[in-house]
């Protein structure tokens, strides 16, 4: 146990900086911020998502217009609305094979290339521009500030019960890490959270559809991490970066989020219409 707790400091401390600020942006600041901090991740993501790539020969070109059309779909989707979201993805890939076919890389090169990119606006960039869609809807602040919360107990708490009591691997081929006993531990410590939390905010989902709820965030968010871990196993790496003290890179910390957000999303848009049907 010692050593658990002496490899989580980094983790505690970057938490108590970054928790705070986090919970200011999303609940207590003006819409724009959320733009400009969902921007900036997306593009701090971004940038290291290409790191990832396995290409023989890469593209500094190619990898800023990646960056740069991910880090514009927030901002697509905050002034243009949902409407907006297959037009910027479709304009996005057309970028990606324009720069494919004037960039100057092999033909094979500039295919792989273009699909990569691709991969990462979808991937990364329109599931975090989700948060401006969940924004705007009724109590759309405080759902964020659920996922959130709801993923950071799933992977606190997995880390603790798989560093003392992980005996049988998740999937030991992408992430050896990682054991079923932390993944029961953070699902649990996630349903947790999730009832208390609904009864304190009042969002009235009401205890079953909470707890619910937050076992699909924590089981969508388990995946979206393994997705990270995938890439990562490919490329040859072990962190996206080394931004964020005790947790790595900031696609690192994001990749359990990934999945989850736009999952709520709909979910919450379901439930909207089955109450108006009714």
């Amino acid at each position: 146990m010692a050593g658990v707790l002496s490899g989580g400091v980094k983790r505690v401390i970057t938490a108590f900086f970054l928790v705070p600020a986090v919970i200011f942006v999303v609940a207590y600041s003006a819409p724009f911020w959320l733009l400009a901090g969902v921007s900036a991740v997306i593009l701090l993501a971004l940038s290291e998502y290409n790191n990832l790539s396995v290409l023989p020969a890469r593209s500094p070109a190619g990898d800023r217009l990646c960056v740069a059309a991910g880090a514009a779909m927030p901002s697509v989707f905050f002034f243009l609305g949902a409407g907006a979201l297959m037009p910027a993805a479709l304009s996005a890939v057309f970028a990606f094979f324009l720069h494919g076919l004037w960039g100057g890389a092999e033909f094979k090169d500039a295919s792989y290339g273009a699909c990569f990119r691709t991969l990462g606006v979808l991937y990364i960039a329109i599931p975090l521009s989700y948060l401006i869609f969940l924004r705007d809807m009724e109590n759309g602040r405080w759902w964020i500030l659920f996922i959130f919360a709801v993923i950071w107990a799933n992977d606190t708490f997995a880390y603790i019960v798989g560093k003392s009591v992980g005996r049988h691997k998740l999937a030991p081929r992408v992430s050896p890490g990682k054991t079923v006993e932390g993944a029961v531990g953070g699902l649990a410590a996630g349903a947790a959270l999730s009832f208390f939390y609904d009864r304190y905010m009042g969002l009235g989902a009401g205890a079953m559809g909470i707890v619910l709820l937050a076992l699909v965030i924590g089981v969508v968010g388990i995946a979206g991490d393994l997705a990270e871990s995938l890439l990562k196993r490919g490329a040859g790496i072990k962190d996206s970066g080394t931004l964020i003290p005790g947790h790595g890179g900031v696609l690192d910390r994001i990749d359990s989020l990934i999945f989850p957000i736009p999952a709520v999303y709909y979910i919450l848009i379901w439930q909207l219409h089955i109450k108006a049907a009714g």
